[in-house]
């Protein structure tokens, strides 16, 4: 019972439960219809006979009197005329009396089948039927055909011809057996071929199961073979293969995620540690002396509060990067940029730091940012130059390229290395010049220079050659207003 259970078997159970409906529904309406037809080709084929005797026994007759005529037609020499070896005839009158009749010659009996008297009157008065059905004194059935006989447009009587319908019976049940036969081969081929067809057309669900079963295992990589057409179970294989490379990039993308966690988490230790390390260190120089002198009391005290706040800035970037990598858009307002780039530039006071500084800001191109969330791109930039560049000359410039606005620096310092150049907007990565801390950079800078960039829907870039210098542009989105 367990196989009956299987959608293969359901399929090819109602398949054949359907097939053999129609087969049955098919035989019966081809039945009746060949029935129909050999009814009405014998009917047919009995009234051309009756037309013809009747035309041969007028021609025969043609001397006599009309009434002499009439009379003839109405008795048994005509019923005679209209018989034959299987054909047996009556006459009958305007009130459906039988007034002659002659049986088949091969005929064991002499009894003709008859009507109800009604249908000879209504045949009469009316149209006859093509044909009837009528059964004789000794049970057979008969095929009864009626045919009006006038003498101009007047009704003088009724002609009836009949024959048994043994033949045609007998040529119905040959073919209700080759009808039996035929259903039966048919269904006995589709009891074989339909398990194959169907578990053909459903391969592809068995391999849907298996691929799933994989991906529950958690081989994320197995994908379901497409098969090569357009109907509902190929659809089917496309869109789980469509779920399975969704699972796997999400599962790809948690993967990287903790493994970024992880560095975060290891990098962020190893950056706290060291100005921890030192405070603890100075405490336990200052705990061990039992007389400290005012001067190392003085410079531990310096240096404890240098740490400290290394660390306190170290902190409040890792809050400002979190913040704005949460994805929360940070409130905006229309910026004119060159006017925003001067100011926040002026508050850097870059000459005061032995930079030769240069600008070249377009004006007129507006942005919908945070004023303080850029203000911090452009200060981050600025001492990335300063840290890695020192007393290097900075370009600032502001243009727009196809509906985005740039701000751009270009010093002429050292460059980057193109190893380090890929990584250098990751978190706590630092430059070989400054893998040691001691420049005070915490590696956090580009990162949320980035980030707050990338919040604002723009993007960051950075190029350089060694010995020739960097350069960072931030593209972000003009303001609507500037677009048109």
């Amino acid at each position: 019972m367990a196989r009956f259970r299987s959608l293969r078997w359901r399929l090819t159970a109602f398949y054949l439960a359907l097939l053999a409906v129609l087969l049955l529904v098919g035989a019966f309406a081809q039945y009746f219809a060949a029935r129909e037809v050999l009814f009405r080709t014998n009917a047919q084929v009995l009234t051309s006979e009756y037309a013809a005797v009747l035309t041969a026994f007028r021609k025969q007759n043609v001397n006599r009197p009309a009434a002499a005529l009439r009379a003839l037609i109405l008795s048994n020499q005509f019923s005679l005329q209209l018989a034959s070896r299987h054909t047996s005839a009556a006459i009958f009158d305007l009130n459906g009396g039988r007034v002659a009749q002659a049986p088949a010659t091969l005929s064991s009996t002499e009894d003709v089948p008859t009507l109800r008297a009604q249908e000879y009157v209504d045949a009469i008065s009316g149209e006859p039927k093509s044909y009837y059905i009528a059964t004789a004194g000794d049970g057979s059935t008969h095929l009864v055909v009626l045919n009006v006989i006038r003498n101009g447009t007047k009704a003088l009587g009724l002609a009836q011809l009949s024959i048994p319908t043994d033949e045609i019976d007998q040529t119905l049940r040959a073919d209700r057996q080759l009808a039996i036969i035929g259903s039966l081969l048919v269904l006995f081929v589709a009891l074989l071929l339909s398990p194959l067809i169907i578990g053909r057309a459903l391969r592809p669900l068995e391999q849907v199961s298996a691929t799933a079963g994989a991906l529950a295992a958690g081989d994320y990589k197995q994908r379901v073979a497409v098969p090569n057409t357009n109907d509902e179970i190929g659809k089917l294989a496309v869109a789980f293969n469509q779920m399975a490379a969704g699972i796997d990039q999400a599962f790809e993308v948690r993967r990287q995620s903790e493994e970024e966690m992880r560095h975060f988490v290891a990098d962020a230790s190893h950056e706290l540690r060291t100005p921890l390390t030192s405070i603890a260190g100075y405490i336990d120089v200052l705990g061990r002396r039992q007389n400290v002198d005012s001067e190392t009391l003085h410079e531990s005290l310096r240096a404890m509060q240098q740490e400290s706040s290394r660390m306190t800035r170290l902190v409040n970037d890792l809050l400002t990067l979190t913040r704005f990598e949460s994805g929360t858009a940070p409130p905006r307002q229309r910026l004119q940029l060159d006017t925003f780039i001067n100011q926040a530039l002026d508050e850097l006071g870059l000459r005061e730091h032995g930079v030769v500084e240069s600008r070249d800001l377009r004006p007129g191109l507006t942005v919908d940012a945070d004023p303080q969330a850029l203000q911090r791109v452009v200060v981050n930039l600025a001492q990335n130059a300063l840290r890695y560049a020192p007393g290097a000359e900075q370009r600032w410039s502001v243009f727009s390229v196809d509906g985005r606005a740039a701000i751009r620096l270009e010093d002429a310092g050292p460059g980057i290395s193109r190893q380090d150049l890929p990584h250098i907007f990751e978190r706590f990565y630092r430059g070989d010049k400054a893998r040691d801390g001691s420049a005070g950079g915490s590696g956090l800078g580009l990162a949320i220079a980035k980030s707050i960039v990338e919040i604002h829907k723009g993007s960051i870039e950075a190029h350089s050659e060694p010995g020739k210098g960097a350069t960072f542009t931030a593209w972000l989105p003009l303001a609507a207003e500037a677009k048109a």
